[in-house]
């Protein structure tokens, strides 16, 4: 999966505030608290900011929406940052993306002093408040921000150091500190990580029926949810342990004994490690495929080349190519197949025969700034490229 997801209600400032509260810190509403220009504390960032989702703000450049504090600012990506810094410069005057990166404004900052209330710009096209850290150790946080003209304050999760922020290059934002900002008395625990990811769908205990194999986020335990083969799931069991160390997670019968495999990147070190099915729901000692896949993203399975081994097709962080590794039915990946240009700008790459030629397809999702989320079908060749792309669905 894509390690950039957006998302809508419900708020995730309410729960970090009453966290802030309980700390003894206090959460002032978007009214009170700080004058025009003046200091402003983290929780009244994070409250100010609430007040502009709970308003449903709609984005425009052209329009300026108030903070109830007597004061409006322009409804836009930046807009939304000097309203909830409380800046100076207010109406359709608002701080811009470039003025905002102003050393009089604001300081950079290594992404990795991340704060709840500061501030990833993309100098150029966008800038994000960044909200919490979801796991600091790897990059992976949570943040809002006004971002195109058909909704209004958006949720997004991504990395800030791989993949996209809302659909940009997570390497072209920077990371700013208002100059102004006060640290609260104390600082709230990071968020601990809730819900299931790393999403891994094959048969993997030889029922015939394809199951589901996921991470608990907060525990980095792996679980086998059997598929019943009517569109459910059977009680999960536990199938694994600290596989919150892992990304890109890919089903596939990679060393050809008939039983499904997981392929995954350690966070660390960067190598493919595979994991051998059992075909009875578990999985095998692994071992190492290679190094360096940590510069690919947008990890999926399938046989692109029709000599019946299992691939993996993966998108490169710097370039945006889509690779295709052959797969050599014996755990290991010969070199990779350039099968075409453009594709960081897609995400939720899923493989199978959509098309029923017989061929492995790729789905996925378009989603730059300003996208409508169109679903394309990219047809398999059997030969490591795919024909052109259709459109099968929007609003994805």
């Amino acid at each position: 999966m894509p390690r950039t997801s957006v998302f809508r209600r419900p708020s995730v400032l309410a729960p970090l505030l009453a966290a802030m509260a309980a700390a003894g810190l206090s959460a002032p509403p978007a009214q009170a608290g700080s004058s025009l220009g003046g200091p402003v504390n983290r929780s009244e960032v994070l409250s100010r900011a609430q007040y502009w989702d709970a308003q449903d703000v709609q984005y425009n450049q052209g329009a300026t929406y108030g903070d109830g504090d007597g004061h409006s600012y322009r409804t836009d990506c930046s807009g939304f940052i000097a309203m909830a810094w409380h800046l100076s410069a207010t109406g359709l005057g608002s701080a811009t993306t470039q003025t905002l990166d102003s050393r009089s404004l604001t300081a950079r900052i290594n992404k990795s002093d991340l704060r709840p209330g500061d501030a990833l710009d993309n100098i150029s096209d966008h800038v994000v408040l960044f909200v919490r850290w979801n796991n600091q150790a790897t990059g992976d946080f949570t943040y809002l921000h006004q971002s195109n003209s058909r909704t209004d304050m958006t949720y997004g999760s991504g990395n800030v150091y791989s993949g996209n922020i809302s659909s940009y290059p997570a390497s072209s934002y920077v990371a700013l500190r208002y100059n102004k900002v006060v640290e609260d008395n104390s600082t709230p625990p990071p968020a601990t990580p809730v819900g299931m990811t790393g999403f891994a769908p094959a048969d993997f205990n030889g029922d015939g029926r394809t199951d589901l194999a996921a991470v608990d986020a907060a525990t980095g335990k792996m679980f086998l949810y059997p598929g019943t083969g009517v569109g459910t799931f059977g009680e999960r069991s536990l199938i694994g342990t600290n596989w919150d160390s892992l990304a890109n997670m890919t089903p596939g019968d990679f060393n050809g004994d008939g039983k499904a495999d997981i392929a995954a990147v350690g966070k660390g070190d960067g190598k493919l490690y595979v994991y051998p099915g059992t075909g009875s729901g578990a999985f095998g000692a692994s071992w190492s495929a290679g190094t360096g896949w940590n510069s690919l993203d947008h990890f999926v399975g399938g046989d692109f080349n029709a000599d019946g081994r299992a691939d993996i097709a993966a998108v490169g962080k710097a370039d945006g190519r889509l690779y295709v590794f052959p797969g050599t039915g014996t755990g290991w990946f010969a070199a990779p197949v350039s099968a075409g240009t453009g594709w960081n700008i897609m995400r939720d790459l899923v493989g199978g025969d959509f098309n029923a030629d017989g061929r492995s397809d790729v789905a996925a999702v378009q989603a730059p700034q300003g996208s409508t989320g169109d679903m394309y079908l990219y047809p398999g060749t059997g030969q490591n490229t795919f024909g052109n792309r259709s459109t099968i669905g929007t609003d994805w």
